[in-house]
């Protein structure tokens, strides 16, 4: 989650903060305008004593090295440009990716939304083409024997690129109705359009689907019981929670159900009953927030963050970012919300929606940004991503048909979506420095599993280095370390298992029977590496 050292604000390089300005006056060229004309515009639009002012002095105050323009004057730049705003906060240190990549990976408490929208359909990714086989894809197999690079693709061309309309959100550790259907720190990916079928038809019921649900409490995942018309209970299978009548909508919103999981195998995080959850609590009729200081605090409290436990965390961000501008005080937080003055600094309001999961849309509409008047053309990757207008990226054919057919195909429509915004983190999620397609594998046509993980799998990552396998006899299934096994004929197993006196024993975790398979080290099989991550369905 490191990404440099964290500096101050007020120590910009000169030559960078030169640099900066040139940048600046070259973007606003290549739409005719000089910085004079923009202020211009900007005192017409807003008035000179508005927030969105764009200053004559502008220039001065960007080489003086202690100056970032607030997010209002950003957005005027973007209006008046035409450009996009996520492209000229890039332009000023600042990638809007970072909140969905932190949102991901800071620890977390309480569930919360991961901003999935903020994925770049500009930004450039390496992508696969099928490889030439006449032969179907195997039950577990190397997804570089099914795939192979095929140069880079902007996301917004790619097929499943974010356009079903699904949400994401990280599991916090108290949220423990669904456990141990998920785990705290999974990502499990909503499906809205799920809901009215998934619901319980009658009086008792318990559905078989689990949903995301948000009342007063929070955002948590559980399947629902019906106790008579629109009145449903929370119910979970493992975990002593109070049993609380909510009515729906009022009390209650079904956000949608859950149809993708992605897990980490490594730390086999414990759930934690919260006491408040624990004890019966009366519901509370839902309602809009009416102003911003209210949405913050209620973001903080349904998060079970102090203004301190936040503070810290936003340190955390300061110090992945590499810049102590994203750090807010426990002052600066408590003033945000009692007397409702949202921060005018890009970097505070990343940092706000990292630690609270909001949307950044959600949080502009609340300080009464207007970011539909925002500007919508892509800046040239030149002024934003630093490549030379001569040398564009190497890329594959936009419209390959081989992307439709085949492994590649199949796999697409089975996802219907890829989740891009996780392309950062998966590295530092699984546990390892950096992957690449040789640590991934395609779990998808496993029918008779080991390990009830691995039903309905569809990937899994391998961390290729971990090749001594344990077996612990005293802890539970969810926290065994699992591991990718190839044996002599070629085929592959996902198993738990243990080296005893040179032997290697699987032990199933299944519901169906299977001996403890004993193969002899190293002779008849091999430990490719340990588990690290899956993505599967959820059913």
């Amino acid at each position: 989650m490191q990404r440099g050292n964290v500096r101050s604000g007020s120590e910009q390089p000169r030559q960078t903060t030169v640099a900066l300005t040139e940048r600046i006056q070259t973007i606003l060229r290549s739409k005719g305008l000089t910085l004079y004309q923009a202020s211009q515009q900007s005192e017409a639009l807003y008035g000179k004593s508005s927030p969105y002012f764009l200053p004559h002095n502008l220039y001065y105050d960007l080489r003086g090295g202690k100056f970032t323009p607030s997010i209002y004057r950003v957005f005027a730049l973007s209006r008046i440009s035409g450009y996009r705003l996520s492209d000229w906060l890039r332009v000023f240190g600042i990638d809007l990716e970072d909140v969905p990549r932190l949102q991901f990976l800071i620890p977390r408490k309480r569930t919360i939304f991961v901003d999935a929208s903020l994925t770049d359909p500009q930004a450039w990714v390496g992508w696969f083409t099928n490889r030439a086989s006449n032969r179907s894809a195997p039950s577990i197999a190397p997804l570089a024997q099914l795939l192979e690079p095929a140069g880079l693709r902007r996301i917004g061309s790619i097929s499943g690129s974010g356009t079903q309309g699904f949400l994401y959100t990280k599991i916090g550790a108290e949220d423990v109705l669904a456990f141990p259907d998920f785990l705290p720190s999974s990502i499990v990916r909503i499906n809205p359009k799920l809901i009215t079928g998934s619901l319980p038809a009658k009086n008792g019921e318990i559905s078989e689907r689990i949903f995301l649900l948000e009342h007063s409490k929070g955002l948590f995942c559980s399947r629902v019981r019906r106790v008579e018309g629109n009145v449903i209970v929370p119910v979970g299978t493992e975990l002593p929670l109070a049993q609380i009548e909510l009515r729906f909508p009022s009390h209650v919103r079904f956000v949608g159900v859950i149809d993708l999981e992605i897990r980490s195998l490594l730390k086999g995080a414990q759930p934690a009953v919260p006491e408040e959850l624990a004890k019966r609590w009366k519901p509370i009729v839902l309602g809009v927030e009416p102003n911003f200081g209210q949405l913050l605090s209620r973001a903080r409290v349904n998060s079970n963050l102090s203004l301190r436990e936040a503070a810290a965390l936003s340190r955390t961000v300061s110090e992945a970012l590499g810049d102590d501008r994203y750090w807010i005080s426990p002052s600066s937080l408590c003033d945000y919300e009692v007397q409702d003055t949202p921060p005018r600094s890009p970097h505070k309001i990343i940092t706000l929606c990292c630690l609270y999961g909001l949307r950044f849309s959600k949080f502009l509409s609340a300080i009464e940004i207007p970011i539909e008047e925002a500007g919508t053309e892509p800046m040239p990757d030149h002024f934003v991503r630093g490549i030379p207008p001569a040398e564009p990226p190497k890329r594959a054919a936009e419209n390959d048909e081989t992307a439709n057919a085949g492994f590649l195909g199949r796999l697409l429509e089975i996802c219907e979506e890829v989740p891009f915004f996780l392309r950062h983190a998966i590295a530092p999620f699984g546990g390892m420095r950096d992957v690449s397609i040789d640590d991934f594998f395609w779990i998808g046509g496993e029918r008779d599993v080991l390990h009830p993980y691995f039903a309905n799998g569809l990937l899994a990552l391998v961390n290729r280095r971990k090749k001594t396998p344990f077996h612990f006899a005293s802890k539970p299934l969810w926290k065994q370390p699992v591991y990718l096994l190839l044996q002599r004929d070629g085929n592959y197993l996902c198993a738990c298992c243990g080296l005893e006196n040179g032997t290697l024993v699987i032990h199933p975790y299944t519901e169906h029977f299977h001996r403890a398979v004993q193969f002899s080290h190293h002779k008849e099989i091999e430990v490719v590496g340990q588990i690290v991550a899956i993505a599967r369905r959820v059913t």
